[in-house]
C-alpha cells in the first residue's frame, strides 16, 4: 500500500503521523506534495474521518527541517477542505519559511496566494523572475503590493518581448503567447483595484505585453489556442484590455498623453514601420493592430497635440490597407478621433472615404464616415469647412450623371448620403443642403431613385435629427414627396 493511500485510509494516528513525516522528508517535488495533500483532504472529507486529517496537519506543523514540504502538504489539505486548523498551520509555516523554497515550490505559492497572506511574496517573485516563469508571475501579480507591481510588470513585459522576437524567428508557440497574456491579465488587476497612483508605467508595460503577443490572437484558428480566438482574444485578454481602457479613461488628458507617449517609446514600430502592405502574422504588425484598437477607446482622453503627432499618423498609414483587420481598425480609430471633437482631419477624411467608395466601402460605411466628418466640423471652431465636404460629395454625385444601371445605383446611394447630412450640417448650411437634394432629386431620371431618397430621409434622417430642425425637415420632406408622386 503506497504512502498516499495510507494517509487517506489509515485509522491509526501514529501511523498517519509517521507516514506524513516520512513523505515530507523524502519528496523533493513540492507540487507533488501539494497534490497529495489535496487528494488526501478530499478523501478524508468524503469519508468523514476528519480526526485523521487533523493528525496529518499536526505532523506538518511539528516539522522543523523540511518546512517547504510540510507547507506544501498542509496547503493541499487546506485548499481542498478549507479546514480552519489547516489554515492556522499554513499561516505558521509561511511565517517560518525562509526564501521561496526552491523552483518546485513556485506552483504551490500560486495555489496558496488567493487564500493565505504571503509575507515572503517578494522572494517568491524574485525566484520566479530568476526561473523566467511568467505563469507564476501572473498568478502572484494580483497579490503583490502596488509599490512592487511595476517589478512584476517589467518581468512580464520582458517575457513578452522575448516571445515576440522568437515569433519573428519562427520559434515561439501560441502557448508561449497565451502564458504572457494570462500573466498580463494578472498584473492588470491592479489597474482596476488600485489607487491610480504610480501605475501609469504599469499601464504602459501591460499594454505593450499584450501588443507584443497580439499576433497569436490575429493568426489563430479555432483549434489552436484554447478555443478563445480571433481579435477578441481569450477571456484573460479581454479582462486585461477592459482594465487598460478603464484606467486610461479615469485619467486627465495630460496623464493620458504621457501614457500614450510611453507606449510609443516602448514600441518603435508605431512610428517607423514601413508603409508596405500588412502581412498577417507578423508580430510587430500585430502590435500595431492592438494599439489602433486600444487608442480607439481612449482617443477622447487625449489632447489635440498627441492626436495630431502620434495617433493620426498611425491611422493614416493603414487607412487604405489591403488587409481587412488593419483597414477596419484604422477607420474605427479615425471615427473615434472625430467623435472626440478633433475636427482638423475631417475634410481630409471626407475626401478619403469618397475615394474608397464603392471599391472598398459600401454606402452604409460611407454614410457613417462622411456623417462623422460633418458632425465633427459642425461642433468645431471652423463649421464653415462643412461646405467643403458637401461640395466634394455633390461633385462625386455629378460624376455619376451618366446613364446605366451601375451609375444609377451609385447616384442613388450618394444622394442618400447627401440627404443624410440635413441632420448633421450646421444650421446655417441646412438650406443649402436641402436645396441641393431638391435639385438632384428633381433632375433624377429614375423614379425609383427619387422614391428611395425621399424614403431614406423620412425613415432614417428625421429620427436622428435634432428637435429644433425636425419641423423644417418634416415640411421639406412632405413637399419633396408631393413632387415625386406628381411625376408618377
Amino acid at each position: 500500500m503506497n504512502a498516499g493511500r495510507v494517509l487517506a485510509t489509515s485509522t491509526s494516528r501514529n501511523v498517519v503521523s509517521e507516514v506524513t513525516r516520512d513523505i515530507v522528508m523524502r519528496t523533493s517535488d513540492m507540487y507533488e506534495l501539494f497534490e497529495l495533500g489535496r487528494s488526501v483532504g478530499l478523501e478524508r472529507q468524503r469519508s468523514g474521518s476528519m480526526e485523521m486529517l487533523e493528525a496529518v496537519v499536526r505532523a506538518c506543523s511539528d516539522e522543523q527541517e523540511h518546512l517547504a514540504g510540510a507547507l506544501a502538504l498542509a496547503g493541499g489539505v487546506f485548499v481542498a477542505t478549507q479546514n480552519k486548523h489547516a489554515r492556522r498551520v499554513c499561516d505558521a509555516l509561511v511565517r517560518r519559511q525562509n526564501g521561496a523554497g526552491g523552483p518546485s515550490m513556485l506552483r504551490v505559492w500560486c495555489e496558496l496566494a488567493p487564500y493565505i497572506r504571503l509575507p515572503n511574496i517578494h522572494e517568491v517573485v524574485a525566484e520566479a523572475e530568476r526561473m523566467c516563469d511568467v505563469s507564476v508571475l501572473g498568478n502572484l501579480a494580483p497579490f503583490v503590493s502596488e509599490q512592487s507591481v511595476e517589478r512584476v510588470a517589467s518581468a512580464v513585459h520582458a517575457a513578452s518581448v522575448d516571445v515576440l522576437l522568437r515569433m519573428e524567428m519562427g520559434t515561439a508557440s501560441y502557448e508561449d503567447a497565451h502564458r504572457v497574456v494570462c500573466a498580463a491579465a494578472g498584473v492588470a488587476q491592479h489597474l482596476v483595484d488600485g489607487t491610480d497612483r504610480g501605475l501609469d508605467r504599469v499601464w504602459a508595460l501591460v499594454s505593450d505585453a499584450l501588443a507584443s503577443t497580439h499576433w497569436a490572437s490575429v493568426c489563430t484558428s479555432s483549434d489552436q489556442i484554447h478555443g478563445d480566438v480571433g481579435r477578441a482574444g481569450s477571456e484573460d485578454y479581454r479582462r486585461a484590455c477592459t482594465a487598460l481602457v478603464s484606467y486610461a479613461q479615469r485619467q486627465s488628458s495630460e496623464r493620458a498623453d504621457a501614457m500614450v507617449n510611453a507606449v510609443f517609446a516602448l514600441q518603435p514600430c508605431l512610428r517607423y514601420l514601413p508603409r508596405s502592405s500588412v502581412r498577417v502574422g507578423r508580430g510587430r504588425e500585430g502590435a500595431v493592430l492592438f494599439y489602433m484598437d486600444l487608442l480607439e477607446h481612449i482617443a477622447g482622453q487625449l489632447t489635440t497635440r498627441t492626436v495630431n503627432a502620434l495617433v493620426m499618423p498611425l491611422a493614416v498609414r493603414y487607412v487604405q490597407s489591403v488587409e481587412r483587420d488593419w483597414f477596419e481598425s484604422a477607420h474605427a480609430l479615425i471615427l473615434s478621433v472625430l467623435d472626440a471633437g478633433h475636427a482638423k482631419v475631417a475634410v481630409w477624411y471626407a475626401r478619403v472615404v469618397l475615394a474608397l467608395y464603392p471599391q472598398r466601402i459600401n454606402m452604409d460605411l460611407l454614410d457613417i464616415s462622411f456623417t462623422a466628418a460633418i458632425r465633427a466640423l459642425a461642433h468645431s471652431s471652423s463649421p464653415e469647412l462643412s461646405q467643403s465636404c458637401i461640395d466634394l460629395l455633390i461633385a462625386r454625385i455629378d460624376e455619376c450623371a451618366a446613364s446605366g444601371v451601375v451609375c444609377g445605383v451609385r447616384r442613388r446611394e450618394l444622394l442618400c448620403v447627401l440627404a443624410s447630412q440635413v441632420a448633421s450640417v450646421p444650421l446655417d448650411l441646412l438650406s443649402f443642403v436641402m436645396t441641393s437634394v431638391d435639385e438632384h432629386v428633381d433632375c433624377e431620371p429614375l423614379w425609383a431613385t427619387r422614391r428611395d431618397v425621399v424614403g431614406h430621409v423620412q425613415d432614417t434622417v428625421l429620427e436622428s435629427a435634432e428637435l429644433e430642425r425636425r419641423p423644417v425637415l418634416a415640411s421639406w420632406v412632405w413637399r419633396m414627396r408631393a413632387r415625386v408622386d406628381a411625376r408618377l
